[in-house]
């Protein structure tokens, strides 16, 4: 059980795991009042759902814990009710350059936190990672910024603090290096591959409506890269234009 500033909003969570419990130390804070965002399940039904989620997807529990399970289950819960705060979360590294931040965003083993570690490499203490896995993204007075979440992938790469989005990626595998803008479908389409998508209409709506003030507010490309220096030389000098 604890309370948390993420994203500009006090959040409550009970029931939340150890590693919740552990990733969470640098979003604590001690607010008054009731919290913007509540999350809490009941422990009793986790060894049930922990079960069927294995069963589901084929893993092992040696390879996937139970605390595993309760941390991502609590990003589920993260993910959705932060869409009724004019923010969601993008599955993808967010690292920040000269104080704006820079989505790259992919499935699994693709390499977007290989991408940002160029950029770390390249930038030195220009740059520091954001998040390495489930940034949020929140307007707020108009502007669009990135913070930092407790669901911060396997290394737990994450920075309490928030920068203005200056642009996403979406990258895929290429032998040459490339980039370009990506048009308003394919941006949806990919965002929404990269989402939680809410089942029911009203979140789903809130969502699609987040996605199209990022749209229209910064721009989204589509990169094609290797690992080599110049393909974060690339992608910088593109999206840093704006």
């Amino acid at each position: 059980m604890g309370k948390y500033k993420i994203a500009d909003l006090n959040v409550f969570i009970e029931n939340g795991g150890m590693k919740t419990e552990q990733r969470g130390k640098k979003y604590l804070y001690d607010y008054d009042g009731e919290p913007d965002i509540k999350l809490r399940q009941n422990k009793e039904n986790f060894p049930k759902w922990y079960k069927s989620h294995l069963e589901k997807r084929g893993y092992s529990e040696k390879k996937f814990s139970i605390d595993d399970y309760i941390h991502g289950l609590y990003n589920t819960g993260f993910s959705y009710k932060i869409l009724e705060h004019n923010g969601c979360v993008l599955h993808s590294s967010a690292i920040a350059v000269d104080g704006n931040a820079y989505l790259f965003s992919a499935h699994s083993g693709t390499g977007k936190s290989t991408h940002t570690s160029l950029w770390l490499d390249h930038f030195k203490d220009r740059a520091l990672i954001i998040n390495d896995d489930k940034p949020c993204i929140r307007e707020i007075n108009g502007e669009l910024y990135v913070y930092g979440t407790p669901w911060s992938g396997k290394n737990d790469l994450s920075t309490n603090d928030k920068f203005k989005l200056k642009g996403i990626t979406f990258i895929c595998r290429s032998y040459n290096n490339w980039i370009r803008q990506a048009t308003k479908s394919e941006a949806v389409s990919l965002f929404l591959t990269q989402s939680y998508k809410p089942t029911d209409k009203e979140h789903m709506e809130l969502l699609l409506n987040m996605i199209d003030k990022i749209f229209n507010k910064v721009k989204v490309y589509k990169l094609g890269c290797n690992i080599s220096n110049e393909a974060a030389k690339l992608s910088y000098t593109t999206m840093s234009m704006g």
